[in-house]
């Protein structure tokens, strides 16, 4: 632990320099004859914070998003970074944001009210605008401008307008007349008073006449009716897309009688269209004869910045088919309702625009790089276990450090109550933090607004971290407890068809979200297809009882069958394989907190002589991770310490440091390492370093023959060798050691199960020492978490440059003059192929590409010697290209090897492509990497991913950031052994950690908590209606984060994000959340089933395992005779009659269950205000 005075250690890229704002390319880019250029790495907030740039200029911006973004985050971002307009009217702030564009809409889900604001601003002329607009806007036409001239209306207080006017003209443009407005597109008339929810507003608005004059006009809460803001004049706009003025419908039905005559529209659809809502749900196309494309509406002279610029031809095709596909189904005109994706793409065309592309295909060309690093927790900022135990003190410290190396960096809070908490306690540390963002200003930003992630942008200097990422384990909303089963946690890639365990019924297939009617009710359902024809529907409420099947990869298990044993045999089987993982398990930690045995004498001369001989300045990281090294082998318990460092930044160093340490000592130390070739780079290393001292250094390897191995091994067991370095041979049971007190693994993500089973026995009393660029997750997690300790080496030596990175095609034409270029330079080259079937070919096609350059070819199926002779070989430069498989990932250090090709790409994991890549750029000459894939459009989502990822972390000290990142794409993975390997493939790996978790708990005698979830059945409609949430995708995530909340609070944070994003909630899904809080509590009194109906609810226990104080159990009920009673055999019944809405019965039985709580267990929960949290939404 350090000391309290010591600065925390955070994570930040030191060792690149970025320019400031890039002034200079954006003056190149305005005023220079090229109108277009290329920018790569960037992110939304690298794009936001270039766009903030353009408008400081005065130019107009046009962000453009393919539908794929998270518009959310963009145009969130977009408000943090305009936070000072905050109380302007919409029409006067910076951005307008049209909203995605889906073929087909409900008028109760319409997006009208947000495009005629978005439309509405635009012609507001006097500012320079930026405009967030999702690509699939451009492919449609729009009203014309001069409409939206007529169809408004500008209200300030003393002017005279007649009431029922103004009433039928909100009618004519969409507004629905209510008792009580609570959504956008509503209107209230009580006497002289009219309440209208308009587009651009927040709260709805009241407007109060005496007679025909217009005396007030205020903004209102919904709920409680109180007013807010007074306000001196507002803006009306339509709500729908077909304004229902006579003109307009006249004109309509002209042009489809032109159309039914011109044999375009089919009679039965032209009868369709002359329904009453018909016009609701149209294209402004199909209503409005003079619809314009959306260039008569965008600034003039803007600045186009298309992100994800790469996929934008083949996006605009996509959704051009959906709108023809849509047409033709309803037997409409297929010509002339939208443009073509030609005809979108022309636009721009004379405009400038900046093309930001993430993975590019070839060598990147001119261009400017704008990084963006995605901050997704604490431990993105703070990965030490001290900062992670003392958060709030981490963060203090690091705030002045943060003020030197950043411009600004922006706190995002979700209300103005967490803000004012944090500013009242960074306060009592004497840090004042601002309160008001200005983009000329440096400094530290307290904001309120809505972030899910933060992001640090170097080049720009500047960091944005929302709220919950300032503390470890911030609790996220959707997140159940860490050791339950966790349940499905995204559903981002869930297809029909895949994969999934049910806790209770085991493995299953997921069949989809389903609505299913039981007589007058409809709710969602999860349609799970068991062995046979079986099938389960799930309630929504339940999605905790199913996760993703996670098991040994290339497996295809049977799927369990309803009713039958099999699942309840592999259970009972794994459990008791669990029980003995966790004997080992506890037995070995407990065991490696008993004291080694053994201590080292102080630091001698010595010691600081061999010092001496390190050839180069040592790093401020490698220092550091020396002296963490040397303190864990002083202490009294086995070291256990992770050293991640880049490639070639001096990991190998702190290795030779602690064995000299250890064989000073009289100790013998081993050095474990993945191939054969590192072991023998490794022995040559230590050999060179040691041999002055008279270290005895011996190799285990196939390079040994095996005379000299069994001298070696005989040697080792004498004594005689202290340093012994060696390939998986090591692990036999003929090596024993006669003094083994450290061991040094060096790249463990290589080493197998059994392997590490052997090196599970060996370690629990000797000090370990592990060496990688990207270790596995789950040792990753493990080091987070404090259980091993961490070191970092992130700072690169002196004159190494970073490894220029590119993506390609299998191109002839173009791999040629990069061979050329090497070997002109008199350069090596790796071609990487990982298949030993088909690299004679592969080898053939590279000496067709550089006919005049000497081949080789290695793998690991090679005889020992034609191997070792190989890279000997091109050690020593009498082979120009290597044809390899990747026998080459590990450590090996060839300074003349500057260009790297790894052919098919896609199929390395993103820890393989970091590894290949620090084979080349070992000394100051520039090298070059390029990833060959088949087909950009074929690659499956997770190797896009992967890739992007790559190609993005290009930067020196890269590599700790890759292993997050893999930690993130691929989950913790297993290191418990082979043991584990094939139970968990009959449970899935997260069933399978639970359990593992349950006994562990059991064994070192804590308590193992059972969580009992009641069943839920409903007699009334409870669920996310579609027209509210279209997405099936987003309807599950989100029925999934609600149904995992243990805490209200938790439920009220996720309703005020649906209110966000999606508008007021609808009475179903209010009714949902109301059952989910009454859910919590019938949890918290141990309830297996809860029977909702309207006007009463059915509580059971059971009756052999109920913990329930019987006895004030019947006083509480006979208190209240009139709305509770007891039934045999376990069974209360509350009714909550007289209640207006379902929700309210729910509040009233929530109310209920909370006092039957605090009378049984003594319990005084702060009340939550459900009624007025789902009033807001």
């Amino acid at each position: 632990m350090p000391p309290e005075s010591a600065a925390p250690v955070f994570s930040f890229t030191s060792s690149r320099i970025f320019r400031h704002v890039p002034t200079a390319f954006l003056q190149k880019f305005l005023t220079g004859p090229d109108y277009q250029v290329r920018v790569f790495k960037s992110g939304p907030a690298s794009q936001l914070r270039l766009a903030q740039h353009l408008l400081a200029k005065g130019r107009n911006v046009v962000l453009v998003l393919p539908s794929s973004a998270e518009l959310p985050l963009y145009s969130s971002l977009a408000s943090l970074l305009a936070s000072a307009e905050a109380e302007l009217p919409f029409w006067e702030r910076t951005w307008a944001r049209f909203p995605q564009y889906a073929v087909e809409e409900t008028p109760r889900r319409s997006s009208w009210p947000e495009r005629w604001k978005a439309l509405f601003t635009l012609s507001r002329p006097g500012r320079a605008r930026g405009v967030l607009l999702p690509l699939e806007n451009l492919l449609q036409k729009w009203p014309h401008p001069d409409i939206l001239q007529h169809e408004y209306l500008h209200l300030g207080k003393g002017e005279e307008i007649i009431q029922d006017d103004l009433l039928e003209t909100l009618i004519n443009w969409g507004y629905r007349r209510v008792s009580m407005v609570t959504a956008v597109g509503e209107i209230s008339l009580r006497g002289d008073i009219l309440d209208v929810f308009a587009p651009g507003y927040d709260l709805p608005l009241r407007m109060e006449f005496f007679g025909d004059t217009l005396e007030r006009i205020g903004l209102f809460e919904p709920m409680s009716q109180r007013s807010r803001t007074e306000l001196e004049t507002v803006a009306l706009l339509p709500v729908t897309g077909c304004i229902g003025a006579g003109t307009y419908r006249e004109d309509a039905r002209a042009m489809y009688d032109g159309w039914l005559r011109l044999g375009e529209l089919s009679r039965t659809a032209r009868a369709a269209l002359e329904e009453e809502d018909a016009p609701a749900g149209l294209p402004p196309a199909m209503y409005y004869p003079g619809a314009v494309g959306l260039d008569a509406w965008l600034p003039r002279d803007s600045v186009f910045i298309i992100a994800e610029a790469q996929d934008l031809r083949t996006k605009l095709e996509e959704a051009g088919w959906a709108w023809q596909n849509h047409f033709r189904e309803r037997e409409w005109p297929r010509q002339g309702l939208v443009l073509t994706s030609g005809d979108a793409r022309k636009i721009w065309e004379g405009s400038r625009r900046i093309l930001c592309e993430s993975l590019v295909m070839g060598v990147r060309g001119d261009g400017e790089e704008l990084p963006e690093e995605s901050v997704n927790g604490f431990e993105d900022l703070f990965w030490t276990p001290e900062s992670r135990n003392r958060p709030w003190r981490a963060l203090m410290q690091a705030l002045p450090e943060w003020r030197r190396i950043y411009d600004q960096t922006l706190f995002c809070f979700h209300t103005e109550q967490s803000r004012r908490k944090f500013l009242q306690l960074a306060a009592q540390d004497q840090h004042v933090l601002k309160t008001e963002y200005s983009a000329s200003e440096r400094g530290i930003f307290a904001l309120v607004g809505s972030l899910g992630r933060g992001m640090r942008l170097p080049w720009a200097r500047m960091q944005i971290l929302p709220e919950s990422v300032l503390q470890p384990g911030a609790p996220k909303a959707h997140k159940a407890a860490a050791r339950a089963f966790r349940g499905l946690d995204t559903f981002d890639d869930l297809e029909a068809g895949a994969l999934l365990i049910h806790r209770d019924y085991g493995l299953c297939r997921f069949g989809g979200l389903h609505r299913i009617r039981f007589g007058s009710v409809a709710n969602d359902y999860l349609l799970l297809q068991y062995e046979g024809e079986d099938r389960l529907y799930l309630p929504v409420d339940r999605l905790g009882q199913v996760q993703r099947y996670k098991g040994p990869e290339g497996a295809t298990p049977a799927l369990d069958r309803l009713g039958g044993t099999a699942w309840t045999r592999a259970r009972e089987r794994t459990r008791q394989s669990v029980a003995k993982i966790a004997r080992d398990l506890v037995e070995m930690y407990a065991f490696r907190k008993i004291a080694k045995g053994f201590t080292y004498h102080p630091l001698s001369e010595l010691y600081w002589e061999f010092e001496a001989g390190f050839g180069f300045e040592a790093t401020r990281d490698q220092e550091k991770a020396i002296a963490d090294v040397l303190a864990d082998m002083e202490r009294s318990e086995p070291m256990d310490r992770l050293v991640c460092g880049d490639v070639g930044f001096g990991k190998t160093e702190v290795a030779l440091r602690a064995a000299f340490r250890a064989v000073v000592d009289g100790k013998q130390v081993a050095l474990l390492c993945p191939t054969t070739v590192l072991a023998e780079q490794h022995y040559q290393t230590f050999r060179q370093r040691m041999e002055p001292f008279s270290i005895s250094v011996g190799l285990l390897s196939r390079f040994v023959p095996a005379a000299g191995q069994k001298r070696v091994i005989d040697a080792v067991r004498r004594g005689q060798v202290d340093v012994l370095i060696g390939t998986h041979r090591m692990l036999s049971k003929d090596v024993e050691f006669a003094n083994l007190s450290l061991l040094i693994l060096d790249e463990e993500q290589r080493f197998g199960v059994k392997h590490k089973e052997r090196i599970k026995k060996m370690r629990s009393t000797i000090d370990v020492l592990t060496l990688t660029a990207t270790p596995i997750p789950r040792t990753l997690q493990l080091s987070l978490s404090g259980i091993r300790g961490l070191s970092v080496i992130e700072t690169p030596p002196r004159d190494r440059k970073p490894v220029e990175t590119s993506l390609m095609e299998r191109d002839a034409g173009e791999l040629r003059p990069i061979l050329e270029r090497e070997l002109a330079r008199g350069g090596q080259v790796f071609w990487v192929y990982n298949r030993v079937q088909g690299l004679e070919r592969v080898a053939e096609f590279v000496s067709s590409l550089a006919p005049q350059a000497r081949v080789g070819m290695a793998h690991g199926q090679m005889k020992a010697q034609d191997l070792e002779d190989t890279m000997h070989r091109f050690w020593h430069g009498e082979l120009d290209i290597l044809v390899c498989t990747a026998i080459v990932e590990s450590g090996l250090d060839f300074p003349r090897a500057n260009t790297l090709i790894v052919d098919q790409a896609q199929l390395f994991g993103l820890g393989q492509l970091y590894q290949l890549r620090g084979r080349v750029g070992r000394s100051s000459e520039q090298a070059y990497a390029y990833f060959i894939i088949p087909d950009l459009d074929r690659l499956q989502e997770t190797s896009r991913k992967r890739l992007k990822i790559i190609l993005d972390m290009d930067y020196l000290g890269a590599g700790f950031k890759v292993a997050m990142e893999d930690l993130r794409l691929r989950g913790a993975g297993n290191i418990l052994g082979e043991a584990q390997s094939g139970t968990m493939g009959k449970v899935g790996l997260d069933l399978f950690l639970e359990m593992l978790e349950e006994e562990v708990a059991r064994l070192r005698g804590g308590k193992v908590e059972t969580h009992i979830e009641p069943e839920l059945n409903l007699g009334f409609q409870a669920l996310i209606p579609e027209e509210y949430m279209p997405d099936g995708q987003e309807r599950l995530q989100c029925y999934k984060s609600l149904s995992s909340c243990r805490e209200e609070a938790e439920i009220l944070e996720i309703v005020d994000d649906l209110r966000d994003r999606f508008g007021s909630l609808p009475e179903a899904l209010k009714t949902f959340v109301a059952v989910l809080m009454v859910k919590i509590d019938a949890r918290r009194l141990g309830a297996v089933r809860v029977d909702l109906f309207e006007d009463r609810a059915l509580m059971h226990w059971d009756e052999t395992r109920h913990s329930l104080d019987l006895e004030k159990l019947m006083t509480w009920v006979r208190e209240r005779a009139d709305s509770a009673r007891l039934l045999p055999p376990a069974k209360l019944e509350l009714r909550m009659a007289g209640q207006s809405s379902r929700a309210e019965a729910m509040r009233l039985l929530k109310d209920m269950l909370t006092d039957l709580r605090r009378r049984l267990h003594g319990e005084d929960n702060p009340k939550i205000e459900l009624d007025a949290a789902l009033a807001q939404g």
